[in-house]
């Protein structure tokens, strides 16, 4: 925002959250593995969106380093809720290559 000239002051004032979301492929933990066309464990799309919310502390915290200032933030990123969905089986492994592999060589 700050690049269509509003001021930080002006942002800061009226942000009240910032949120990233992805859209994810998932993965039947009772099929082990790909899931059959006829399996509706999840309704028959088999997609879901992840979210990642950035509010309140977490949100003063880069505003201060958006300022230039030190502060430490605190936040599940995407990253680590892809992460926690392949772990527990419910994401695709291809999905952490998609979204995360690919941002973090750019």
């Amino acid at each position: 925002m700050s690049e269509f000239g509003v001021d930080a002051v002006e942002i800061e004032q009226t942000l009240v959250a910032v949120t990233a979301q992805r859209l994810v492929e998932l993965s039947c933990p009772f099929c082990k593995g790909e899931c059959s066309p006829y399996c509706y464990c999840y309704g028959r799309l088999k997609r879901a969106s992840i979210f990642e919310l950035l509010t309140g502390r977490a949100l003063n915290a880069s505003m201060k380093v958006a300022r230039g200032e030190e502060a430490v933030i605190k936040y599940r990123n995407l990253k680590d809720i892809i992460k926690k969905g392949i772990a527990l089986g419910f994401i695709k492994e291809t999905e952490y290559e998609r979204w995360v592999l690919e941002h973090d060589q750019t």
